[in-house]
């Protein structure tokens, strides 16, 4: 394979335009023009710096100069409005979905037949510029102590470094997380421990 090009189908999300929900901002459907990049990584191998398998990326740990874990071959995601003018050049060309008919929802929500291709004609140039550096993140971390020592419960919420900020991928957990804090904060005021650490 000499690149992989891949998106979110709006087919396999629970709210979708078809079925009558509006596109984000005006609803909770997943807007045409986003993009899940997540999905390039292979944190089913291992999450988190690839340039340290099995250990925290700290400054001054030894790093890997080849992670074995890194695509060895261009990959892209884009979203499914980009995509479309894609599946739809590959109408008519190789085998449907339908025909390859393997069970479930393998033919997804937007207006093309999926098909395998190729097409005559048409020719995609992909290229994949990256900047490979290594930059600093930052976690933040509250500790409540509770009134039995042996005992801790972890909250948490991912604020990754996807992109720029690094808060705008998981919106709802990090706004659940600050209402609890400021919860438990003046839970604290008024002298309350929790049963369990923090």
């Amino acid at each position: 394979m000499l690149g992989v090009v891949m998106y979110s189908d709006p087919g396999d999300d629970t709210a979708q335009v078809a079925k009558g929900q509006k596109t984000y901002p005006d609803g909770p459907a997943r807007h045409p023009s986003s993009i899940q990049r997540g999905s390039v990584a292979y944190i089913n191998q291992y999450p988190g710096d690839p340039t340290t398998p099995g250990y925290a990326s700290k400054a001054g740990v030894n790093r890997v100069s080849e992670p074995p874990n890194l695509p060895g071959i261009p990959s892209i995601p884009i979203s499914y409005r980009d995509a479309l003018p894609l599946l739809k050049a590959l109408d008519g060309h190789g085998v449907s979905a339908q025909k390859i008919n393997r069970g479930g929802n393998w033919v997804g929500g937007l207006d093309a037949t999926y098909s395998t291709g190729p097409a005559p004609g048409v020719t995609l140039q992909l290229t994949n510029l990256m900047e490979e550096k290594t930059t600093p993140i930052w976690n933040v971390i509250g500790i409540i102590n509770g009134t039995n020592a042996d005992e801790t419960v972890i909250i948490g919420n991912h604020r990754d470094a996807w992109i720029v900020g690094g808060a705008a991928d998981p919106n709802s957990g990090s706004a659940i997380l600050i209402e609890m804090t400021k919860a438990f904060g003046e839970l604290v005021k008024t002298g309350w421990k929790p049963r369990r650490n923090m």
